[in-house]
């Protein structure tokens, strides 16, 4: 036998018994500035005795609300979860989320299409990575009024954006090799995040560092290979590198991950790192302080780049007109996965 069914209390119940309007009801937990003092505490006290709680289906549709934070992500989220970047920078935003009772929503390409995920998505904002500005995804976001902040993405008028120093911190990892005695260069590029990009905006900033510091050395150009980010990706461009003509001293990697998969690739083909070959990362994981060897790498505060998104979104989902920040700071940190280049070691011995 089952028992009778407990009806829900409702706004009229709540407006009939506290002798208000439904609008009055609606106005004390959605707009409490609309009502006096003596009728919304009137309100409130006769909600609480009845037991009425507004439904957050029905309070989302009301206020126009959902009470969520999108992060627009333009690959598959097996792709992202190889990468522990994700979680760094998650941090930064759910620390943000959680101070301003926000849930967090990934939404990555539905069929294929970031534009479909994007109409499936019930969310007041979105933090877009890696996208660049002229992307359609982010038109359509604009046609339907949905604020954005962009991370890892090219100045933009439309909308802010959040960024480090790429070009600064890159420069600063290849010249701290050409420092070394490095001249045979390799460079693992970060692939591009849609089909119809030929490089990320994070991307060409990083190998615009690369660059003017090789060119500014006087060294040769560098072999560039494009690859994934993950440990395996790494690997790949590894073996790419070595059936190539130049086998290079140093590599440059644009992740931590690529960088932790050329070490134990070159490792399993016996070299030694760093002695036979250097390795530069980029992103500081935590991780990074922990690969054998430790590796060099750039830091860049990832977390506080969430943190700084975050902060900048919910502005704008409430109104308020924000500009872009400058970008943060990276900084080298010099671990033992670099050293000096055999040619100087033996003119030295």
């Amino acid at each position: 036998m089952t028992g009778t069914p407990v009806s829900r209390v409702t706004i009229a119940d709540v407006a009939i018994a506290a002798g208000v309007s439904k609008t009055a009801v609606s106005f004390a937990f959605n707009n409490p500035e609309n009502l006096g003092q003596a009728t919304l505490e009137r309100v409130l006290r006769v909600a609480r005795d009845l037991g009425y709680a507004p439904h957050p289906a029905a309070r989302a549709l009301s206020m126009r609300r959902s009470g969520t934070m999108g992060v627009l992500i333009p690959q598959r989220l097996s792709t992202v979860f190889a990468n522990p970047f994700l979680s760094e920078l998650m941090q930064g935003l759910g620390e943000q989320c959680e101070e301003h009772d926000l849930t967090l929503l990934l939404v990555p390409p539905l069929d294929g299409s970031l534009e479909s995920a994007i109409r499936q998505a019930s969310v007041d904002g979105f933090i877009s990575l890696g996208l660049s500005p002229d992307d359609k995804a982010l038109r359509l976001l604009d046609r339907n009024g949905i604020p954005t902040v962009l991370v890892d993405s090219d100045p933009s008028p439309e909308h802010p954006v959040v960024n480090v120093d790429d070009r600064g911190g890159a420069e600063e990892a290849a010249r701290h090799l050409l420092e070394l005695g490095h001249t045979q260069l390799a460079i693992i590029v970060l692939p591009p995040t849609r089909s119809q990009l030929e490089t990320t905006p994070t991307a060409a900033r990083r190998m615009a560092g690369y660059e003017a510091a090789i060119a500014g050395a006087g060294a040769p150009a560098p072999e560039c290979v494009t690859a994934g980010i993950s440990v395996e990706a790494g690997a790949r461009a590894f073996h790419q590198l070595r059936e190539g003509v130049r086998r290079p001293t140093a590599v440059l990697a644009m992740s931590d991950m690529a960088a932790i998969g050329v070490m134990s690739a070159a490792r399993a083909s016996g070299l030694r790192v760093p002695a036979d070959l250097s390795v530069v990362g980029f992103d500081d994981l935590p991780m990074a302080a922990w690969t054998y060897p430790p590796l060099t790498t750039v830091h860049q505060p990832i977390v506080e780049k969430g943190r700084l998104a975050a902060r900048l979104l919910i502005d704008r989902m409430n109104g308020r007109k924000v500009e872009s920040p400058q970008p943060l700071a990276t900084s080298l940190v010099v671990r033992g996965s670099t050293s000096k280049a055999k040619e100087v070691v033996s003119r030295q011995t």
